[in-house]
């Protein structure tokens, strides 16, 4: 077990017991904790907001102790009963791990809460935590935690570019996991399939659905657009074409720029941004957490996590948004 993964498991178990002093004893003196905005998109960025929105529970960078210090404050009133954090996989690095999360709790509006997590851990080489990046269904979070407030748009016009990643020495399950996207932004949707299993699948969480974002069972495509459960990928193909071809984007579709990553043998965590430009001229500019399984055949599977608030505000896939 690498530092990060023994680091990034005791903070689960920490969150999951309600132990906010052992949270704090796990972390670094100038330790961070992000998690995305919703429509707020600059507030989101680390680059552009480096001390986020200052908004609960779509915060974007905190420090450490000033989330821990509101956490401390709302937690008992917000959730009872506690809020169960139960860890499904890990994918181990020596200084960064992924932990796929689920959490359950019941909020004190009466609410059930059950969210599902990507929280990606990076620790320094003393084994402290320097940076929480929390991905989860933002949506679902914000109906329930924050109450449903509207969120004000925001979005990224001057955002630094980055370069694209140097391959040339990657393993061959890294170069297999970012091997989809250049196709996906010139919207080559066969070129995009042809890289996956014929019975793979994918998986992103589903909003005010909570049932069918169980990652065990399966979703529906038809139930509430891109926020749809875990599908096969043969069903998923059919809603991108139906999209591109109902000018769902001015550009081709969705160019995405990965900017960090985590290989465990067959397991890739990849965390990116994409942008594209809507049919009705909106900018769509999301972060995601993705874990992508690779076997020999390709793309076995991909777990997506995003800023579903972002998705919904957009496009008009989920009843708890208003437009």
């Amino acid at each position: 077990m690498t530092r990060a993964v023994r680091t990034g498991m005791d903070f689960v178990s920490a969150l999951d017991r309600g132990s906010l002093g052992g949270l704090a004893r796990l972390c670094a003196a100038d330790a961070t904790w992000w998690v995305d905005t919703g429509p707020d998109r600059r507030g989101g960025d680390p680059v552009l907001a480096p001390h986020g929105s200052g908004r609960f529970p779509l915060h974007g960078v905190m420090r450490m102790d000033d989330k821990l210090a509101l956490m401390r404050s709302l937690g008992p009133k917000a959730f009872p009963t506690g809020c169960r954090q139960i860890p499904r996989r890990v994918i181990a690095g020596d200084d960064t791990c992924v932990i796929e999360v689920e959490g359950y709790g019941v909020h004190a509006s009466g609410l059930e809460y059950a969210n599902r997590y990507g929280f990606v851990f990076d620790v320094n080489p003393a084994g402290a935590v320097v940076a929480v990046r929390e991905y989860l269904d933002t949506s679902h979070a914000q109906h329930v935690v924050g109450g449903g407030a509207a969120v004000a748009r925001s979005s990224l016009d001057d955002r630094p570019a980055r370069r694209a990643p140097d391959l040339a020495d990657a393993p061959t399950a890294l170069v297999t996991a970012l091997a989809p996207w250049p196709a996906l932004a010139r919207g080559d949707l066969d070129a995009f399939g042809a890289l996956f299993t014929a019975d793979a699948t994918w998986w992103t969480d589903s909003g005010r659905r909570r049932d069918l974002g169980r990652q065990h069972r399966w979703g529906d495509l038809d139930a509430n657009g891109p926020l749809h459960g875990r599908v096969t990928m043969t069903g998923k193909l059919a809603a991108m074409r139906a999209r591109l071809a109902g000018g769902a984007y001015r550009s081709a579709a969705v160019e995405v720029t990965a900017e960090r990553w985590v290989v465990d043998d067959t397991l890739v965590a990849v965390e990116a941004r994409g942008e594209a430009t809507l049919g009705d001229g909106s900018r769509y500019q999301n972060r995601y957490l993705w874990v992508v399984d690779v076997q020999p055949g390709g793309i076995a599977e991909v777990r997506e996590y995003c800023d579903t608030l972002h998705v919904a505000d957009l496009m008009g896939h989920d009843a708890e948004v208003g437009r």
